[in-house]
């Protein structure tokens, strides 16, 4: 009688053993396929943000520098040039935004990153490109961007620039 009584203790606590090695795993799992879906997503941007910096070209800096000194000169090849420079900077939002869904990153991250466009699109051109960009369907990337952009003047890239320069404006060839 004893001897069933433990007999059945022992079954009960063996089988509720069994049971949590079979939640373990199953967390085990879920964490393992989070983390797949997050090396997948990185993956993706990361492929992206190649094809940005392969379609910017060899010299994007001359295009840069238009768009900082001489917006009005801008012609076709540098505007394709800068649309993907100005995208590269997005792209990195919408990557980290996803990471955050994922869980593998944190909104501090996106605010410092998102903080960094006020750089990234100071200048004129900076500007005609983050106009157009909102114009399309809003949600919260575009929200983000129109307000880290509201109290630039534009004109960031110029002023760091210049402050590293002996002669602040460039000559024209």
């Amino acid at each position: 009688m004893i001897t069933d009584k433990l007999n059945r203790w022992v079954t009960m606590l063996v089988n509720l053993s069994v049971l949590a090695g079979i939640v373990l795993v199953a967390i085990q799992i879920q964490q393992n396929t989070d983390i797949t879906k997050a090396q997948m997503a990185n993956e993706y941007y990361l492929l992206d943000a190649q094809l940005e910096l392969t379609m910017m070209g060899e010299s994007p800096a001359q295009s840069l520098e238009k768009a900082i000194y001489f917006p009005d000169e801008l012609n076709q090849e540098d505007a394709v040039i800068l649309d993907r420079y100005f995208n590269f900077g997005i792209l990195q939002l919408q990557r980290i935004r996803k990471m955050i869904e994922l869980g593998v990153a944190d909104e501090e991250l996106y605010q410092e990153r998102a903080g960094y466009l006020r750089w990234h699109l100071g200048n004129e051109a900076g500007r005609r490109w983050s106009t157009q960009y909102v114009l399309g369907e809003p949600n919260e990337l575009y929200r983000d961007i129109e307000t880290v952009l509201s109290g630039s003047d534009f004109q960031i890239n110029k002023q760091v620039l210049d402050a590293m320069l002996a002669n602040p404006e460039p000559e024209r060839l």
